[in-house]
């Protein structure tokens, strides 16, 4: 058509053939977006005025210099219907090949039914995109008139590497696996079928789980941005922090707190209080600042790489109040303040607990000599950690009430030295008579043919053990390790004992942790060797929710530095031996036995025909269990 053709036709024809202008995410959801009923608390037209914090976000995703958008969210703040709001403007805005990636196969399909079907069926604007035939739309797999749309668990590598997309939109990225089979993270994967796309968009939101979680990572790569809000008293501007709400210092039931309605905000500044009613006004003056700007300086362009941080704090449906009950409700159980921390304050989870530390090891100075067993020493166990090429051990001695003494820690360099040290050596007790070892437990992760051979040759004294992060309902078990050469059942005799370290390393913390006048009291030589307070030192314990599951565990892991932890190992197998020999059932001569706790004695392994065995006869003067432990004939 040529102009002198063009200048024939009516305003109204010229004006039909003249492309409307295109909207921001934020205006096309403001203009199409339904929210359905069946999923959302305010069914309706969707208003991003209603959570203003969004607007930003949304509209970063079409801004030609930014390319990746990370979002770090505390749970229901509208971060999964602000990931809906960008399938549907592309869909209707800016077409190109799309994929959506949750943490499971199961999860993508029932997004597809109960979220992105309805958003498509309740919009005008995206109706008509969907395609006429059904089978031109599987679940996974959607034919829209201009575009498709692929969703993917982030389980499955071939649905991540299968399409070529311009777009990559992936929700809950801290509940991705590690690895995506044998490939790189999924977060990876994915973003890697865009390069060939020059106008590529990449847009990833959690809420956080550790400090190892990828998206503390992809929001560290950011400009680190967070939502700054103007004091209605001062002006100054602020990101909202939850040490800021306070309530009466007297409240400690959570559901009172909440009914009254009784908790505020106090300005970082002035101190004013804040009121519920003034949240409306304070979001919508809001702006977002990156990390290490001014906030009341000029806002300033993004790049290419913008990240956001959105706690509860700023949700519309939750008041002060809200918040501060809920601290109030999880604060003594470690699972619930863990799922505070990350679900509502959108921070991610690290606490260290029951860590040792160097001046906690040294406060259990008695001043005796090592290499020496105290008067109130009963009998010895060892622990010994065996590395490729050296063992270490320690000589641990004890006492009534489960009071016990470090004799000995240190370093050989062979087998022979080992039972030189343990099976060959008697430690002095001051006046008493010399002890000699009852009970070794040797680590047989190293070297494990050599140390089944020298617990085979001095059973009755040594034992192979087999570290374990938990085993469940018993802190040690044994398991048969000759069997039947006929029938395969295990045969009675040598036994490999496997050990929970956890259980074991939470023993050692609490010794550690007790006064030295306490009960069960731990004790240390004159001038323990740097080695041995610092190897007992190395690990610490961490609380933390699982990426894939999402259940709470602790565990022990080394300190910052990869140190040595041989000491520890050693001390945990000593501690192991002493359990094994029931001590926290030594009674002084004439005590009356109490109920103490301590763990269960596992049933011993099945005679050769199957039969559980019983526990050898004593002889009748060591038939009394105190005694035989003490050594009296």
């Amino acid at each position: 058509m040529t102009v002198a053709t063009l200048e024939l036709h009516s305003d109204a024809e010229r004006g039909a053939l003249v492309l409307p202008p295109p909207l921001l995410p934020s205006a096309w959801a403001d203009r199409h977006r339904v929210l359905d009923g069946r999923t959302s608390a305010e069914p309706g037209p969707w208003r991003t005025s209603r959570t203003p914090y969004l607007r930003e976000i949304l509209d970063a995703w079409a801004d030609p210099l930014c390319e990746d958008v990370t979002l770090m969210k505390a749970s229901q703040v509208g971060g999964t219907e602000l990931a809906c709001n960008l399938v549907g403007w592309v869909a209707d805005q800016d077409p190109g090949p799309l994929l959506y990636v949750v943490p499971r196969e199961e999860d993508a399909e029932r997004f597809a039914r109960n979220r992105l079907r309805p958003m498509f069926e309740a919009s005008a604007a995206l109706r008509g995109r969907m395609p006429a035939d059904p089978r031109e739309s599987v679940v996974l797999e959607w034919r829209l008139d201009r575009m498709l749309l692929y969703l993917a668990g982030a389980h499955s590598p071939a649905a991540l590497a299968a399409h070529p997309v311009r777009y990559v939109l992936l929700d809950e990225v801290d509940k991705f696996p590690a690895f995506a089979g044998r490939e790189a993270d999924p977060v990876a994967l994915a973003s890697e079928r865009t390069k060939t796309f020059w106008n590529r968009k990449i847009f990833k939101a959690s809420t956080p789980t550790t400090r190892r979680g990828l998206i503390l990572r992809e929001y560290e790569r950011g400009d680190r941005r967070r939502y700054f809000v103007a004091c209605p008293a001062c002006g100054a501007r602020q990101a909202l922090k939850f040490p800021q709400i306070k309530w009466p210092a007297d409240a400690r039931d959570p559901d009172a707190l909440l009914s009254a309605r009784a908790a505020w905000y106090e300005c970082e500044r002035c101190r004013a209080p804040w009121g519920d009613g003034v949240r409306p006004a304070l979001l919508a003056g809001g702006r977002w600042v990156p990390e290490g700007q001014d906030p009341e300086a000029p806002a300033t362009p993004g790049g290419a790489r913008r990240s956001f941080v959105l706690s509860s704090l700023y949700s519309p449906w939750l008041s002060w109040s809200h918040v501060a009950a809920k601290f109030l409700e999880a604060r003594h159980d470690p699972a619930s303040l863990l799922n505070f921390v990350n679900s509502w304050l959108a921070e991610p989870w690290e606490e260290k607990t029951e860590s040792p530390e160097p001046e906690k090891v040294l406060v259990h100075v008695a001043g005796y000599p090592a290499g020496t067993a105290p008067a109130g020493a009963l009998l010895l166990t060892a622990g010994v950690d065996v590395q490729k090429d050296c063992l270490y051990l320690v000589v641990r001695a004890w006492g009534y009430g489960e009071e016990s003494w470090l004799v000995r820690a240190s370093r050989v360099e062979s087998f022979e030295e080992l039972l030189v040290a343990l099976c060959r050596t008697q430690y002095g007790r001051g006046a008493g008579k010399p002890l000699g070892l009852r009970l070794g437990c040797v680590d047989s992760g190293y070297q494990t043919d050599a140390v089944y051979e020298v617990c085979r040759r001095w059973r009755h004294l040594l034992r192979p053990v087999k570290g374990h992060d938990h085993l469940a309902g018993l802190p040690y078990r044994p398991s048969a390790l000759d069997r039947h050469p006929r029938t395969g059942r295990p045969l009675q005799g040598f036994c490999l004992w496997h050990v929970d370290t956890t259980y074991y390393k939470d023993k050692l913390a609490r010794h550690l942790a007790a006064a030295p006048a306490d009960p069960g009291q731990w004790h240390l030589p004159a001038d323990p060797s740097p080695a041995y307070v610092a190897q007992l030192c190395a690990e610490q314990k961490i609380t933390e929710r699982d990426r894939r599951t999402g259940r709470v565990r602790e565990e022990w892991r080394p300190r910052a530095g990869n140190p040595d932890n041989h000491y520890l190992d050693c001390e945990v197998y000593a501690l192991a031996a002493a359990d094994m020999l029931r001590l926290s059932a030594l009674r002084r001569p004439g005590e009356v036995a109490t109920y103490r706790e301590g763990p269960p004695t596992p049933a011993p392994p099945p005679g050769p025909e199957g039969r559980e065995r019983r526990p050898l006869a004593l002889p009748e003067g060591r038939r009394a269990r105190g005694a035989w432990l003490r050594g009296e004939s």
